[in-house]
């Protein structure tokens, strides 16, 4: 795992780990250490996220139903299982949040169907667009870390 003081890291987890039970993505919430003003910091958790990388021609993408599904039938693979679009909206619902703003979120950790585990620093200035997003996260899949350029 490679950690960044801002901004995202990715980890992949044991193989013994096991995947919990269900399909879709699930959000727990967890609380945490309390900050200076004294509230409560929340920390949460996105699990069974559909981020899966595939060779499509000569270059890797990030699945989705969408785009592939050609694809993924052709892989044996269930398009309605790949929706990424899914974890964007639910990581801008987050980090727009009114928690958020006042800085009551410690952390937002998203762990893939690939059993790789995403840790998201709530002061992230995530892609509005769904296209900018999947580039990110495919670049984050591969290299493991992401910094901002300007910092």
């Amino acid at each position: 795992r490679t950690s960044t003081k801002d901004g995202m890291a990715a980890a992949r987890l044991p193989n013994e780990v096991p995947a919990p039970a269900g399909d879709g993505l699930r959000l727990a919430e967890a609380t945490s250490s309390k900050p200076q003003d004294g509230g409560l910091q929340v920390i949460f958790v996105l699990e069974q996220a559909s981020l899966e990388l595939g060779k499509i021609g000569k270059t890797y993408q990030l699945l989705n139903s969408d785009e592939h599904a050609n694809f993924l039938r052709r892989h044996k693979k269930d398009p309605a299982d790949y929706r990424p679009d899914i974890l964007h909206q639910e990581l801008l619902a987050i980090l727009d949040s009114p928690l958020n703003k006042a800085g009551h979120i410690e952390r937002i950790y998203v762990h893939t169907k690939s059993n790789a585990l995403l840790s998201i620093h709530p002061q992230v200035r995530l892609p509005r667009t769904f296209k900018r997003f999947c580039g990110l996260m495919l670049q984050l899949l591969q290299k493991l870390s992401i910094r901002a350029t300007n910092g």
